[in-house]
């Protein structure tokens, strides 16, 4: 089949549309906004180089979506329209503190910048069209260029080129201006600009079909005298406009449009699923499309060390991104895969320490409060699927990462500003030791181990919970209270032991609770703030609990893991632009989707995958490494969300966790499914 057709680009770019949850699905409270905040821009599979509808709304550049962090968002007049085009795009962020959309481009009859409307606005991978006026606009890109074509129903057409432009243009809230060093041309089709924007030389080369004209702020070509066609082709290098200049593609826009769609074919059809559902098709792949847009692959455009080679940006949401969609990257496409490892060792090489957040700018600590160790877990993620990364170099990496100054507090014994901090770490440094004891190194081992028990801090053993004497990000104590933890037998026993693990599980999942009522109003908080104190699942709104369900596993209630999985995949998953339950943060959450119809979930860190309950009849995935994992699933249906029996090449799992180690030696894994519970 043709991958490519089943993917809806638009999905997630809107306000939630989702099915009326029912059953367990309806006892979850969304925390946080209900909106996707994917952008419809033509781009390649982790492309660095984008080109997108430009409507100056949060936080990607499109729609009408005013600043917002809970309910549904605010909308502001007139950005339903278009103000222009523009290149670098966020995907599924929220306020991350930088908003690209970079070098607006408007095809134009006139000096007006007034928003225009839209018509015959269409999608594909790699590729998008609109209608402004009678202007035909279509966008493609190419991994480092963008391509635009422009054609005009009358005489008089012209193109702007804006290079000031940085982040959303929003009636009274404003937007930052970038800093122009210099604009030229080079011939009187090129245009070279170098720019500051967040403190990171940006510089850009723009190559169009007519003569440009260098303006303050950019370029301006010169007019048709007739209807017609003109093209530009835009690149971007953090080094200087030559090398800007040297990433633009000499292929015309029809090939650069059929490459790059060959080139998501190629990327989507790695993993191949059977269904007979043509709707979950479609929701599966456009997730899957959507989990392949970042990181981006910026290799030779280093902002934070020297030497070129790898390095990947739009790590945006690390701390989100870690838990599948990284996994996902690390275990089916092998390349990205590989230049994130040596981006985030290289990281921590040169600064000391690896962020929880890589983009294009020079704040290292942008979203420093959000967690820690992250890419600690990242790396190990990474080693445990056997990626060649030197142990040698890991555990030194390691080490000096968890020993950074950042981390005193912690090592000194001291209160940190969140226990989610004190759960990063203990476990980080725990993981760390497993792995330089297992590598020849017990000196190292040693060290690390020293730090792992301090995860009993964090929690009241009273409770079974996490104190509540910290602030916890975007959540509740009970949010981060049933992460997998590098010791779950340690765990469930402070927690009481297994009955008593699964009653407090039970309770924040909502079983025997009355249905609850999302808020939808952007303008109050009070509903949220009683919602929070219900101690609730967040449903796949958000990524702070989204590995909870998969944790009545370790106290031997795999149904309940089903109940949810099925619960959240059937209700807050569907198609269209409404079709994501929550801000996608970099693939975070379709990510999720695709592990979870696979009926998979990787723990972070760890060498293993967890099995939960596929909805799928078949998938075949090319591994990374050469290898395939064939997926089948006998009695899938909607009814038949319970696993009565799983195998791997023949032998039976029978606790539901697998060695990823194993599992990407490639074979076959079997389901045999029921609507009867298992336990």
């Amino acid at each position: 089949m043709d991958h490519i057709n089943y993917v809806n680009v638009f999905q997630g770019t809107g306000e939630i549309d989702l099915p009326k949850p029912r059953g367990i699905a309806a006892k979850w409270f969304f925390l946080k906004a209900g909106c996707g905040n994917t952008s419809p821009a033509a781009l390649a599979p982790f492309g660095a180089m984008s080109a997108a509808p430009y409507s100056g709304g949060y936080p990607t550049g499109y729609t009408d979506h005013m600043p917002n962090s809970h309910s549904r968002p605010p909308k502001f007049e007139g950005g339903d329209k278009l103000l222009g085009f523009a290149h670098l795009q966020q995907s599924g962020t929220g306020s991350i503190g930088y908003y690209y959309n970079y070098a607006v481009t408007v095809p134009r009859y006139d000096a007006s910048a007034e928003r225009r409307p839209m018509a015959d606005e269409t999608a594909s991978p790699g590729y998008y069209a609109v209608t402004l006026e009678d202007i035909r606009c279509e966008l493609t890109a190419a991994p480092r260029c963008a391509c635009h074509r422009y054609t005009f129903g009358s005489p008089g057409g012209y193109l702007t080129i804006d290079f000031s432009n940085n982040g959303v243009n929003i009636p009274n809230w404003g937007r930052a201006d970038a800093h122009i060093k210099s604009v030229k041309n080079s011939d009187p089709f090129t245009v070279l600009a170098e720019t500051e924007i967040e403190g990171v030389k940006i510089c850009f080369a723009a190559v169009c079909s007519v003569r440009l004209t260098v303006t303050e702020k950019g370029a301006v070509s010169e007019k048709l005298s007739e209807n017609g066609v003109i093209e530009l082709k835009v690149s971007v290098s953090t080094a200087d406009t030559a090398r800007a200049l040297s990433l633009i593609t000499d292929n015309s826009f029809d090939e650069t449009k059929a490459e790059t769609a060959a080139l998501w074919e190629q990327a989507l059809k790695r993993v191949s699923i059977e269904t007979k559902d043509e709707k979950i098709k479609e929701i599966f792949y456009s997730n899957l499309y959507h989990s392949l847009v970042k990181p981006a692959d910026w290799t030779g455009d280093s902002i934070f060390y020297e030497g070129g080679g790898p390095f990947v940006a739009d790590l945006g949401t690390l701390w989100d991104m870690y838990k599948t969609a990284l996994p996902l990257i690390f275990a089916v496409y092998r390349d990205m895969g590989e230049k994130t490892v040596e981006t985030l060792l290289r990281c921590q090489e040169a600064k000391g320490r690896m962020p929880n957040c890589i983009g294009l700018t020079s704040d290292y600590d942008i979203c420093g409060n959000q967690a820690r160790a992250l890419g600690v877990y990242t790396l190990l993620t990474a080693a445990s699927y056997g990626y060649p990364i030197d142990p040698k170099r890991l555990i030194k990496v390691m080490e000096n990462d968890l020993f950074n100054a950042q981390n005193d507090d912690f090592c000194q014994g001291k209160p940190l500003p969140s226990n989610t901090f004190l759960l990063d770490l203990a476990d980080a440094f725990s993981l760390a030791a497993d792995y330089a004891e297992a590598h020849g190194d017990p000196a190292a081992a040693a060290r690390l181990k020293t730090y792992a028990p301090r995860w009993r801090d964090a929690f009241d053993e009273k409770t079974g919970i996490l104190k509540n004497d910290t602030g916890y990000y975007e959540g509740s104590p009970e949010n981060y209270s049933f992460r997998q933890m590098a010791d779950m037998d340690a765990r469930i026993a402070l927690a009481g032991g297994k009955e008593r693990f699964i009653q407090l599980m039970d309770r924040f999942f909502g079983y025997g609770a009355p249905d609850v009522v999302q808020p939808t109003d952007p303008h109050n908080f009070a509903p949220v703030q009683e919602g929070q104190k219900l101690g609730r699942f967040e449903g796949f709104n958000n990524e702070s609990d989204t590995e909870a369900p998969y944790s009545y596993i370790y106290a031997g209630r795999h149904d309940r893991t089903c109940e949810i999985v099925r619960g959240g995949m059937k209700y807050m998953f569907t198609d269209g632009r409404g079709g994501l339950p929550g801000n996608n943060d970099s693939g975070a959450l379709s990510s999720y989707y695709v592990m979870a119809a696979l009926g998979l979930f990787p723990v972070a860190g760890q060498d293993l995958f967890l099995i939960g309950s596929p909805f799928i009849d078949a998938a075949e995935l090319s591994l990374y490494n050469g290898n395939t994992l064939k997926i089948r699933v006998k009695g899938a249906s909607d009814e038949n969300i319970y696993v009565a029996a799983v195998r791997f090449n023949g032998n039976p799992v029978t606790d539901f966790k697998m060695k990823a180690s194993d599992l990407l030696k490639g074979g076959e894994l079997t389901f045999e499914m029921t609507d009867r519970p298992q336990y």
